[in-house]
């Protein structure tokens, strides 16, 4: 149960943090909210000072972040959310954003996104941006606008910094990237097409904050990078990364939290014993 105090603060403790052990030694893996309503810095911070190391998926600097961008941006015609959007999925992306349906226009894509008064409707411009990065930035969007504007990833690197410990980044930008260019179109489509926007959101918020890893792996199966190139092809790479560390102990790997389960499944073959840590 959350205290009194709790319902006056965006602060909660990390429910989604297991201990890794073998042979003695112990280390952490902790599943990541990338982006969150709530923030876990006084609960990460007292996570990263038990240990010696912090393992991260990837860089967050601007550098890395400029490559993301540049990546995103189709080169040729045809590349676009843009162009395959249809009328209906607009209708409803517009309507989660609370713009009022267009009273003329053949395709409200152009009027409500791009031709808008940037203060008053969607505010998202994805003319130019491939399907992942248009996608993306459709849903941070979304989501800054119901308050998400904490990510774990970022405060795990700031308390590590502000701790001395060292941070080993599991993939390269490129390799991320790759990942992001192999999400289905149509995964894309799908979601922001017909899922329930609020309930998806309101579910992911309860389930991450009891540390429900089942229920959210199970709700998970409609986001868009839930596909091969995102989770099934990395979580043994992830797992193969932080192997070393976890076998010298004393480390903390952070991944996203869908990348928790099968890592869990990889760590436990290996003869490690995973529970929920205190």
């Amino acid at each position: 149960m959350i205290g009194v105090s709790a319902l006056f603060t965006r602060a909660r403790d990390l429910r989604t943090l297991w201990e890794v052990r073998k042979a003695g030694k112990s280390s952490y893996l902790a599943g990541a909210a990338h982006f969150f309503p709530y923030h876990f810095r006084r609960s990460l911070r007292g996570h990263v000072n038990r240990v010696g190391t912090v393992l991260l998926e990837g860089p967050l600097d601007d550098a890395a972040m400029t490559r993301v961008v540049e990546s995103g941006t189709a080169k040729e015609p045809g590349q676009t959310l843009a162009e395959a959007l249809d009328t209906e999925t607009v209708l409803k992306i517009n309507s989660e954003f609370g713009a009022p349906a267009p009273a003329f226009s053949l395709h409200p894509l152009y009027h409500e996104i791009f031709e808008s008064d940037p203060g008053s409707q969607l505010c998202v411009q994805i003319r130019g941006l491939k399907p992942w990065m248009g996608f993306f930035r459709i849903w941070t969007h979304y989501l800054r606008e119901h308050g998400w504007t904490y990510r774990t990833d970022l405060d795990a690197l700031r308390a590590a910094s502000d701790l001395g410990r060292p941070v080993h980044f599991l993939e390269s930008i490129e390799e991320q990237i790759a990942a992001l260019e192999g999400v289905p179109l149509a995964r894309i489509l799908d979601f922001l097409g017909t899922v329930d926007w609020t309930e998806y959101r309101r579910a992911y918020v309860r389930h991450y904050l009891a540390g429900s890893l089942e229920a959210l792996a199970a709700m998970a199966r409609v986001f868009p990078t839930h596909c091969e190139s995102v989770l099934d092809r990395r979580d043994p790479i992830l797992h193969e990364r932080m192997r070393p560390h976890l076998e010298r102990g004393n480390a903390m790997a952070l991944v996203g939290i869908l990348h928790c389960p099968r890592i869990i499944e990889l760590l436990r073959s290996d003869g490690y014993e995973v529970a929920a840590a205190s």
